[in-house]
């Protein structure tokens, strides 16, 4: 399990630190307003990235799932990560496949 530092790049622009996953499942990602989970698939790696929800929601009776994202090989994906919809900390974060995955929680001013 990772908890995964938030990454606030100043308006000059910096670069970003990616890091694999530290497993399939369990990693804990900051919420907030603005912030994301940057995801890079690499050439090798496909899948999915599910970001779960603190609760079982339900809306008019019909449970809301957690967010599931599919990553495609050499794909580089931006998912959200509000508060007001993950609550406020941190959020768990599985993956199907952590082969060749890096990752970054990001925060943009």
């Amino acid at each position: 399990m990772t908890t995964y530092a938030l990454q606030g790049p100043s308006h000059a622009g910096s670069a970003i630190s990616l890091a694999a996953p530290g497993g399939t499942a369990g990693d804990l990602c900051p919420t907030g307003q603005g912030v994301g989970l940057l995801v890079v698939c690499g050439t090798g790696a496909a899948g999915t990235v599910t970001v779960t929800l603190p609760v079982t929601p339900n809306y008019d009776g019909l449970a809301i799932a957690s967010r599931t994202v599919p990553c495609l090989a050499g794909s580089t994906n931006l998912i959200p990560i509000p508060d007001g919809v993950y609550g406020a900390g941190t959020t768990g974060v599985n993956y199907s496949s952590v082969g060749s995955v890096t990752v970054a929680a990001i925060r943009i001013p």
